[in-house]
């Protein structure tokens, strides 16, 4: 397990803990499914399996907040959108490297020490504010 659920930092939205929930699930699953093909223990198409969950996981766990932010005219949605944008580039090129070597230690790298990081770090501040920008318009 790269994270327990307990240490996501809590928002003033629950859908949005939700997702964040979610997400570190599938995070979680997909860190154990490679550590497992390194162990011989699974295989390539489980960590491809894994990693196209999660991808595709951010990807509309992204999406499903911007349209919040939108919808609401959220102040900082340029600097926010901006963030995930960023995220998505990394991750489409982790995809693509992936695609050409399978090798599951550069998605193992990327989740250790850049996207965790960078999750933490993001919920934090952006969805925090977010957050409590949203909860005026959105009951939970």
């Amino acid at each position: 397990m790269l994270l327990d659920i307990s240490q996501i930092p809590q928002v003033a939205l629950e859908r949005m803990n939700k997702v964040h929930e979610e997400e570190i699930k599938l995070l979680n699953e997909l860190y154990s499914t490679i550590d497992e093909c390194l162990k011989g223990e699974k295989s390539l198409e489980d960590v491809d399996k894994a990693f196209r969950a999660f991808y595709e996981d951010v990807k509309q766990h992204f999406s499903s907040e911007q349209e919040m932010m939108e919808k609401y005219n959220f102040f900082a949605y340029p600097m926010h959108r901006g963030e995930h944008d960023m995220v998505l580039a990394q991750l489409e090129n982790l995809k693509r490297r992936w695609e050409k070597d399978r090798n599951p230690e550069l998605i193992k790298a990327y989740v250790e020490k850049e996207f965790l990081p960078w999750l933490m770090n993001h919920i934090q501040t952006m969805d925090t504010v977010t957050a409590h920008f949203l909860s005026h318009f959105i009951k939970d």
